[in-house]
C-alpha cells in the first residue's frame, strides 16, 4: 500500500504545470461597490451634488476567487468616457482594488448600472460584477433682464422694469431685486405688489418688479442685481456638507433723458411788428454827386451854392441872376417864365414880367433856364433830407432819415434826424448853416441893387 502511494505522488510530480486547475473561479468571485462624493447607496438614494461641482466615483473591486483577475476595468455610462481610472496590475486573489472617476456634475438625476470585469487567462474566462450609483445635479440659475422707458421731454422720469427668470431645477426662495447705481433699494422697486422681493419662483417660470425713477436731463447708467437661494444643502468631494449658495445675477442700461423745448408764445396777427421797408438807393446825377430820390437835376450855370430849404416841405428854390438858388417868391417868377426875376418880392416880379431883355443877357437867364427850374418835391414823398437835404458830410443819402414811418410829420421826422446825429453831428451842421447864411446875406446885397436899376431902366425905356 506504501509502494501505491508513493507511485501516484510520484506520477503526480511529474505532471506538467500547464495543466494545473485553479479553484473559485465562478459566478460572484467578483464583488463591486460605488460611493459617490463618500456617500453610499447611491442607486436607492443618490446625493443632491452642485452642478459644477467636482464629482468623484469610488469604485471598491474585491476578488472572492482563487485565481488572478488581469486587465480589470469599470465601465460607468453615467461618467465621461475616459474619467474612470484603474490599476494596472491585477487582482490577485481574495484581494481587492479601487479604481477613481473624477469629473464635473450636470443637471439631473444621473443614475445607472456601473460593471467591474476581469478576465482568469488560464481559463479563458471573464468574471464580471454590476452595482447601481448615480447622483442628482442641483442648478440653481438667477438670471436678470431689464429694460427702460423714458418719459416724455422735460419731465425727466424714466420706468425700469425688471425680470428674474429661474433656469434650475430648483425653486428659488426670496428672491431680491435692487439697482444700486441709480439707489434704488429692495424698498424702493415693486415686486406684484411685494417692496423688491419674489416670494418664490418656479423653475422655467419669471416675474416682473418695476420702479420709476425722477433725474435731471442727461445720460444715466442703471445697474440692476438680483439675489437669491434654493435653500438645498449638497456634498462636496470629500463627502462634507456644502449650504446653498446665495445664487447673483447683474445687468445694466445706460438711457437719456431729454430736456424740455421751451415753449414761444404765439403772437397775434395784428401784434406783429410792421415790415421795415428798404431805403431806396441813391440816384447820381450827372455831375457824380448822389442824390436823393426825386431829388431836382443840377442846373445849367448855377454856381453851386445850395440854399437851404423852408421847414415845411420840399424844395422851394429858384434861380437867381447870377445863376444861384435863392428862396422865396423867385420860384413863381421861373414858373412864368420871366427872363430877369430875380425873386425879391412884387416889384422884382413884375419887372421881370416886363422882360428886362438887357439885364437878363448880363444875368445869364433866359427862358430855356427858367424852363429848367426844378419842380418841387412832394412832402412825405421820396427821400425826405430834413433841413437841408444832406447828411452830416454834406451828400445826400436819399434815405428816409426822418424815421422809419414815412406817414409821420415832416416835423416828427426832422427832429428824429436831429436827435440821432449826435454833438458832432450838430455842430457839423450849425457851422454849415452859418456858412450858408453868409453866402445868401452877400447875394442879398449884391442883387437889390442890379433889380432896383433894372426896373429904374425898364420905366425909362416905357
Amino acid at each position: 500500500m506504501l509502494f501505491a502511494l508513493s507511485g501516484l505522488v510520484g506520477s503526480a510530480l511529474v505532471l506538467p504545470a500547464t495543466t494545473a486547475r485553479a479553484g473559485g473561479a465562478g459566478d460572484g468571485a467578483l464583488q463591486v461597490t460605488v460611493t459617490v462624493n463618500g456617500r453610499g447607496q447611491t442607486g436607492t438614494h443618490p446625493p443632491a451634488l452642485r452642478v459644477g461641482g467636482p464629482v468623484v466615483k469610488r469604485y471598491r473591486l474585491v476578488n472572492h476567487g482563487e485565481a488572478d483577475l488581469h486587465k480589470v476595468r469599470v465601465i460607468d455610462p453615467e461618467v465621461p468616457t475616459g474619467a474612470v481610472r484603474c490599476p494596472r496590475e491585477p487582482l490577485v486573489a481574495l484581494d481587492e482594488l479601487e479604481c477613481v472617476a473624477r469629473f464635473r456634475a450636470a443637471p439631473g438625476t444621473r443614475r445607472g448600472t456601473v460593471r467591474a470585469e476581469g478576465s482568469v487567462p488560464s481559463l479563458r474566462r471573464l468574471v464580471t460584477a454590476t452595482a447601481r450609483a448615480g447622483y442628482t445635479g442641483v442648478a440653481g440659475d438667477l438670471h436678470l433682464t431689464e429694460r427702460v422707458v423714458v418719459g416724455p421731454p422735460g419731465r425727466g422720469t424714466a420706468t425700469l422694469t425688471y425680470t428674474v427668470t429661474n433656469h434650475g431645477n430648483r425653486p428659488l426662495h426670496a428672491v431680491r431685486v435692487e439697482d444700486p447705481a441709480l439707489a434704488l433699494r429692495a424698498g424702493s422697486v415693486n415686486c406684484a405688489g411685494r417692496p423688491g422681493t419674489v416670494p418664490a419662483l418656479a423653475p422655467g417660470t419669471s416675474a416682473h418688479c418695476t420702479a420709476t425713477v425722477q433725474r435731471s436731463p442727461g445720460t444715466h447708467r442703471s445697474t440692476g442685481l438680483a439675489s437669491g437661494s434654493d435653500r438645498l444643502t449638497t456634498y462636496g468631494p470629500d463627502g462634507g456638507r456644502v449650504p446653498a449658495p446665495t445664487l447673483v445675477s447683474r445687468t445694466s442700461a445706460v438711457f437719456t433723458l431729454a430736456a424740455g423745448a421751451t415753449a414761444r408764445p404765439k403772437l397775434p396777427a395784428s401784434a406783429a411788428p410792421p415790415a421795415r421797408e428798404r431805403a431806396p438807393e441813391p440816384v447820381r446825377g450827372s455831375g457824380g454827386a448822389p442824390g436823393g430820390r426825386g431829388a431836382p437835376p443840377p442846373l445849367p450855370g448855377a454856381a453851386g451854392v445850395a440854399v437851404p430849404a423852408t421847414p415845411g416841405g420840399g424844395a422851394d428854390l429858384a434861380m437867381a441872376g447870377g445863376g444861384v438858388l435863392v428862396p422865396g417868391a423867385a420860384g413863381a417868377a421861373g414858373a412864368t417864365g420871366a427872363t430877369g426875376a430875380t425873386g425879391m418880392g412884387g416889384a422884382a416880379g413884375a419887372a421881370g414880367a416886363t422882360g428886362a431883355t438887357g439885364m437878363a443877357g448880363a444875368a445869364g437867364m433866359g427862358g430855356a433856364a427858367a424852363a429848367q427850374a426844378p419842380p418841387p418835391v412832394e412832402a412825405g414823398a421820396g427821400a425826405d433830407l430834413g433841413s437841408s437835404g444832406v447828411d452830416d458830410s454834406g451828400v445826400g443819402t436819399g434815405a428816409d432819415v426822418g424815421g422809419t414811418n414815412p406817414t409821420a410829420p415832416p416835423a416828427a421826422r426832422r427832429a428824429a434826424v436831429l436827435d440821432d446825429e449826435g454833438f458832432l453831428g450838430r455842430v457839423r451842421r450849425r457851422g454849415r448853416e452859418a456858412s450858408e447864411f453868409g453866402v445868401v446875406s452877400m447875394l442879398l446885397l449884391l442883387l437889390i441893387p442890379a433889380a432896383v436899376a433894372a426896373a429904374l431902366l425898364g420905366n425909362r425905356r416905357s
